[in-house]
């Protein structure tokens, strides 16, 4: 079980005890390819609520194009964790983006802002039975208005 919290630079346990790592180091169990585009850390005081994982949500790494990790050849299930959480955006269409997991099942024209019902919303994408046959598992990011942008990753093996 991987947990990554995009854009962090410390690891972080949420209140269920899980560790959530920084995106730019060895997860056990796997390594992760570090990823490009850039990171913010957010300062400001606000709440994203009904998470166990707040923290997760004041990192995010935006801007990047894709992530890699390396994991053993098998299936998998991929969380994608995401919450608008840049001052920056105020409504629906104003960071639209498209991802997808393996190259499969991809999300397109992703507006988080719609999809949430607003800024400091969790959401969550979750993909069950991913196939890794290279000893890759890769999620691309392609945007379309602004910015790409995530905050938390979670694999399981299945």
């Amino acid at each position: 079980m991987i947990r990554v919290a995009c854009g962090a630079y410390q690891p972080y346990t949420d209140k269920d005890g899980n560790l959530w790592l920084p995106d730019e180091v060895k997860a056990s169990g796997a390594s992760l390819s570090p990823p490009d585009g850039m990171t913010v850390e957010r300062a400001e005081e606000f709440e994203v609520p009904n998470v166990a994982f707040p923290q997760i949500f004041r990192t995010e790494r935006y801007s990047m194009s894709a992530y890699e990790f390396n994991l053993p050849n098998g299936k998998y299930t991929v969380r994608l964790h995401f919450a608008e959480c840049f001052t920056g955006i105020t409504g629906v269409g104003q960071r639209v983006y498209s991802f997808a997991v393996q190259g499969q099942q991809p999300e397109k024209d992703f507006d988080l802002w719609k999809e949430a019902g607003g800024p400091y919303k969790a959401i969550r994408r979750e993909y069950k039975g991913v196939a890794v046959t290279d000893g890759k598992l890769r999620i691309t990011f392609t945007p379309y208005i602004e910015n790409p942008a995530i905050n938390g990753i979670e694999i399981f093996a299945e």
